[in-house]
């Protein structure tokens, strides 16, 4: 869900000064979901983000400019090996720009009322209670997932606005894997932001996905693409991405409202270098091409999901 920034993990909890509040109105939990997903107010922010789960177990700061528009800018400030990473979108398109180049370009993923009636359908949602975040009053939430193998999230919005200015992640013990912290916010006034900061580097030639249909999907690449996964996962859309060497890659998402799997299905000659990766990937040979499905759940369940392709 803009998959909420969240790939995290715990540290410096005391980083936030937190003080509960009783006795008020709970929110509208979807509407303030949805506020989450696209605040209606200019700001810029320094994000905290730590995975304990990341095999190198990195922590990385970045700078967060965002408008109510939908576009949004952000660039990481460490460790050094990300630093000068920035991430654009114009609300419709977002870019991974490094040195200058873009390394890739996707579409930006809204939240949609089906979305919110499958993250009703898939998760239990309970407001925890108010509290102060940075001085300002923030509803604390929990998502906690119907099905053994999800993660559990938990979120501080701010009450107002509905930015997140925290979020932890625990596995299905309850053990926290991930955290983000917001500082730094400051909120802005539109017209005094610059556009160039949500615009990609200019005359460079990117190669967009192209959309498709199941059938045309099926029909091209031979694979049997459900309309539904197991553990609550609907099919939400259907691509072909342009590889080098002329070669092409199909991309199929799949979302139970909150996250999001992806099958990737390459030609056998394709190697691609994964390295170490946060999210679980399952890799499956058919025929002449191979699979790669990829998503930020236990990889038991991931192992369950890739049975049925």
């Amino acid at each position: 869900m803009n998959e909420f920034r969240l790939v995290f993990a715990v540290f410096l909890l005391s980083v936030i000064a937190i003080t509960e509040v009783e006795g008020e109105n709970e929110p509208d939990l979807l509407a303030l979901l949805r506020k989450a997903h696209n605040p209606p107010v200019a700001y810029t922010c320094k994000i905290a983000v730590s995975s304990w789960g990341s095999p190198k177990g990195d922590t990385a700061l970045l700078r967060e400019y965002r408008l109510p528009d939908g576009r949004y800018r952000i660039e990481y400030l460490s460790p050094p090996k990300l630093k000068g990473i920035v991430i654009i979108s114009d609300g419709k398109k977002r870019w991974r720009v490094a040195k200058g180049k873009v390394i890739w370009e996707l579409e930006v993923n809204g939240l949609t009322s089906a979305n919110l009636e499958l993250l009703s359908k898939n998760y239990r949602l309970t407001v925890l209670g108010s509290t102060e975040v940075l001085g300002r009053k923030a509803w604390k939430i929990e998502i906690v997932p119907k099905v053994k193998g999800k993660f559990h999230h938990k979120f501080w919005l701010d009450s107002e606005h509905g930015i997140i200015l925290k979020g932890v992640v625990s596995d299905e013990k309850g053990v926290p894997i991930a955290l983000m912290t917001v500082s730094e916010l400051e909120f802005l006034e539109p017209n005094k932001v610059k556009d160039g900061l949500f615009s990609a580097p200019k005359k460079q030639k990117t190669n967009s996905p192209k959309q498709m249909t199941k059938i045309q999907a099926q029909s091209k690449w031979s694979i049997k693409l459900p309309d539904n996964l197991p553990f609550g996962f609907v099919l939400e859309k259907i691509e072909e991405l342009e590889l080098p060497k002329d070669s092409s890659a199909l991309h199929a998402l799949y979302t139970d409202g909150l996250m999001r799997i992806s099958l990737f299905a390459l030609p056998s000659d394709i190697k691609p270098s994964l390295g170490s990766s946060r999210v679980a990937i399952v890799r499956k040979k058919m025929g002449e091409k191979f699979l790669l499905i990829m998503g930020n759940i236990n990889k038991r369940l991931l192992e369950r999901i890739a049975n049925e392709f």
